[in-house]
């Protein structure tokens, strides 16, 4: 068998039903509690619980199959659920669930695309 192919068998984001469980249940929940506006500290409770599964997700991604964004894209999301708290307590007075949301989008396309572009999708065996 490859390396490339078990890198990819193990990988969670190549797997549909594991990157929904991972990524896309809890961006619903996040979507679905800025959509229904809560309260800030019922929505920063819920985006903070989401965004650490994911962050959690991707560094567990990153360990086992060694995929290049998840590196970067858990300590993000880990660091994005702080910022999600810290807001939902009105500890961050210049960032509203808005701006994160945005601060989320154009970050999370960054931390998922440019990694993989500049050291390719898997981090070699030799690395791990």
């Amino acid at each position: 068998m490859s390396e490339k192919y078990e890198a990819s068998t193990n990988d969670w984001v190549a797997n549909k039903s594991r990157f929904f469980a991972a990524w896309g249940l809890p961006t619903a929940i996040m979507l679905v509690t800025w959509l229904m506006q809560l309260t800030p500290l019922l929505t920063g409770i819920l985006w903070m619980g989401a965004l650490s599964w994911m962050g959690v997700a991707c560094l567990r991604n990153a360990h086992q199959c060694g995929r290049i964004h998840c590196f970067f894209s858990g300590p993000y999301f880990l660091l994005s659920a702080v910022l999600a708290l810290a807001t939902g307590m009105q500890w961050i007075q210049i960032l509203s669930f808005n701006g994160l949301g945005l601060f989320l989008l154009i970050g999370t396309l960054l931390v998922c695309v440019l990694p993989e572009v500049f050291w390719g999708r898997y981090k070699s065996p030799r690395e791990k």
